[in-house]
């Protein structure tokens, strides 16, 4: 079964800016995303609209995805799991941008699917529970970051 969470942010950063950031991966990714490990982050290719890419981060246990990035659809940024070890492939993450008269309005899907081992069932039950609070005050980290210059 799925869990999706969806949050919408209005922010005064453009829309070019937030996904310029979202498909930025340099040393700076770590610094704007808060879930994103530097220790955990590795770049396998970048190209002109698509990246394959490692991330993790560390909340109690070590949880990693591989990605395939693609950022050819204009508004929009997606990521794709390929490998993981608790998202099963074809999990996936979404920011759309769009320009507002002050700024964007910023909307960030996730839409996961867990693997069947302990560890990952407790992460989808976290996931179910309180990951809509969690993943609201992860976006605004992202956008605060990017409002300060980050």
């Amino acid at each position: 079964m799925a869990t999706t969470i969806r949050v919408a942010v209005e922010t005064p950063v453009t829309a070019d800016r937030v996904l310029e950031a979202a498909h930025d991966f340099s040393p700076r990714r770590a610094a704007v995303f808060p879930a994103v490990s530097p220790k955990h982050f590795r770049v396998h290719r970048v190209g002109a609209s698509s990246a394959d890419v490692t991330e993790g981060s560390r909340a109690g246990v070590v949880v990693w995805e591989r990605c395939a990035y693609d950022w050819s659809r204009p508004g929009s940024v997606k990521a794709r799991v390929v490998d993981s070890n608790v998202y099963a492939p074809g999990s996936t993450w979404e920011l759309t941008a769009t320009p507002t008269a002050s700024g964007s309005h910023v909307e960030m899907i996730w839409v996961r699917e867990f693997l069947g081992t302990p560890g990952a069932r407790l992460l989808s039950l976290a996931y179910r529970t309180v990951g809509p609070r969690m993943f609201r005050h992860d976006a605004r980290r992202v956008l605060r970051a990017l409002e300060n210059g980050v």
